[in-house]
């Protein structure tokens, strides 16, 4: 629950430096359409974080039984 309720709040936002890649930086700007280096980077970790979620969603999908669901386009 505890995290279902940082996730509704602002962000607290704090002035960072670091040493990074400017090649992966600007790749990873042009691959999300991302106009800022700031907003690339929120956005690249956005993206980290909605995949960790769907990994962790798969996984008890699979835990509780989702292992048995019958492909349906396999019986056309």
């Amino acid at each position: 629950m505890a995290a279902a309720r940082r996730a509704h709040q602002r962000p607290r936002i704090q002035r960072k430096n670091y040493r990074i890649d400017m090649a992966k930086l600007e790749r990873t700007r042009r691959i999300l359409g991302t106009r800022t280096e700031t907003e690339t980077i929120h956005r690249a970790l956005d993206l980290v974080a909605e995949e960790a979620a769907l990994v962790l969603a798969l996984r008890n999908f699979i835990v509780k039984g989702g292992r048995h669901i019958e492909d349906v386009d396999a019986r056309r």
